[in-house]
């Protein structure tokens, strides 16, 4: 009964009273096979709109991120699964080089590059300076701060060390450290308070990622005796950007909250610009001649 599980209907309305003849409708990857996807399929086609939806991840696009997000495209002139989802640029290494006898071939641009990772998205950044938005210094170095974290939080951070770990190996090793609503939660929120990996792409960027508690956030790197330098931390403002595909040129307006809502809200930069491309080509395509 969430008034919020409704706000597509205004959304929708929107697009009525604009007379859009395409529309483009971006949310969670729960949304598609909801009874609201349902309702906004039928509210759609009875509008005159043709529907095409996938769940798309961001890292197939050039994002150095798994994030996961639903799309609903609708068209009046043409049928948008000629175009969209769009073409995938990127792979999973794990999974092998995408080749002929693969049964995905089709859903690939021709030789797709692997995955880019948190190394290629952030190795290069200098040392966080403060812990606030430095209005002095020109973008990006200006969203480049840190925390001041208590004591305890420290010693959790250097508690797992390793790429990749987080609270359940944190109980494991320092069970006297681990909150207590950790450890009654004996399940889910497996990248709660973990650390990131240098080779993958970051989990999902939300508009908390200043908060090891939050996600797997703490940087990769790691350094026992300097926990005041590059590592034992949560990833900054600048790293969270870059990790959602930002440029760094881009400006970034509000207080350092309202910077990071910023952030972890939009749709990554690459997924945004492949979306935007196969509205383009939806735009750009010859109408068939009706006869």
């Amino acid at each position: 009964d969430d008034a919020r599980k409704e706000l597509w209907r205004p959304y929708m309305e929107i697009v009525r009273r604009s007379d859009a003849s395409i529309f483009v409708m971006e949310n969670v990857q729960q949304l598609l096979g909801s009874p609201e996807h349902k309702e906004i399929e039928r509210l759609a086609r009875s509008m005159g709109f043709k529907l095409a939806w996938a769940k798309l991840c961001a890292a197939d696009y050039g994002v150095p991120q798994t994030r996961w997000r639903a799309f609903i495209v609708g068209c009046k002139f043409a049928d948008p699964v000629q175009v969209f989802p769009p073409k995938k640029t990127h792979y999973n290494p794990k999974k092998g080089h995408i080749n002929a006898f693969s049964e995905e071939l089709d859903d690939y641009i021709v030789n797709p590059t692997p995955w880019n990772t948190v190394r290629s998205a952030v190795f290069d950044l200098p040392v966080p300076v403060g812990t606030e938005v430095r209005r002095n210094l020109l973008g990006p170095l200006d969203i480049h701060f840190g925390r001041t974290p208590t004591s305890l939080s420290l010693k959790r951070y250097k508690t797992i060390p390793k790429e990749g770990m987080n609270r359940f190996d944190l109980q494991k090793r320092a069970p006297e450290i681990t909150p207590d609503c950790w450890i009654r939660k004996t399940s889910g929120g497996t990248d709660l308070f973990g650390r990131l990996w240098w080779d993958r792409p970051a989990f999902t960027i939300r508009t908390e990622f200043f908060k090891p508690e939050k996600g797997q956030y703490l940087h990769p790197e790691w350094t026992a005796d300097k926990p005041e330098s590059r590592v034992n931390r949560p990833i900054t403002h600048w790293e969270a950007a870059r990790l959602q595909g930002f440029p760094d040129d881009f400006s970034w307006c509000g207080k350092k909250i309202e910077i990071a809502r910023q952030i972890g809200n939009a749709v990554p930069v690459g997924l945004a610009e492949a979306i935007a491309g196969s509205v383009l080509d939806q735009l750009e395509a010859p109408i068939p001649m009706v006869i």
